[in-house]
């Protein structure tokens, strides 16, 4: 992976974990309607848990866990969908629209680095070890 884009992934996911703690917040903020307090809570949590998981190991050296960053797709996708179930001119559910979206793109940029990315992302972690040593 190149030096630029493993910069730009990982505090693409940074942002994208740090959104994902905003979303569940604006329950505090606004006063939404139960199902979507409830939606917001448990899928903002499960995406900020899996895109901060994404997070740790890309800027460790890693790659991407593909379930993690699946999960971060997933939360970020609903996450986006459900002002258009509600109400899509709320506040609200405008902000919590646009951080659905930097959440499932941060996902997809990992899951894409991870499968179309340099061939160094495509080795194994058993590969990366024996050439490190020299074996």
């Amino acid at each position: 992976m190149s030096e630029t884009r493993t910069t730009a992934l990982k505090w693409g996911t940074i942002v994208a974990a740090l959104l994902s703690f905003a979303i569940i917040g604006l329950v505090a903020v606004y006063r939404p309607a139960h199902e979507q307090a409830l939606i917001n809570l448990l899928l903002g949590e499960i995406g900020a848990l899996a895109i901060g998981h994404t997070a740790y190991r890309i800027s460790s050296g890693k790659q991407a866990s593909p379930l993690g960053a699946g999960a971060a797709v997933f939360c970020g996708l609903v996450l986006a969908g459900t002002p258009f179930v509600f109400a899509n001119f709320d506040p609200f559910l405008t902000i919590q629209l646009v951080c659905g979206l930097v959440l499932a793109v941060a996902g997809l940029g990992a899951l894409a680095e991870r499968y179309v990315g340099g061939e160094e992302g495509r080795r194994t972690g058993a590969e990366r070890i024996a050439s490190r040593s020299g074996n």
